[in-house]
């Protein structure tokens, strides 16, 4: 019982403190970069998927041209 009223105690305490020492603006800060840090990553991500189109293309074109295996022949 005496550590749940030192938890909400505490609790209370840390939501205070974080209030009264501009949280809210640190909050605010970090979602704004984050904002930006997810935009930065949705171009890598569409790169790297065109990238990776081409790249499966390119193989496709290349395993047309070298027909098929022969894998029963080299054993």
């Amino acid at each position: 019982m005496i550590r749940l009223l030192i938890g909400i105690i505490l609790g209370v305490l840390l939501l205070f403190l974080f209030l009264y020492l501009g949280g809210p603006g640190y909050l605010e800060t970090f979602g704004k970069k984050t904002e930006e840090t997810g935009k930065s990553l949705k171009r890598y991500e569409k790169t790297t998927r065109d990238t990776a189109k081409k790249v499966g293309e390119k193989y496709e074109d290349i395993k047309k041209k070298l027909g098929p295996d022969d894998k029963e022949k080299t054993d």
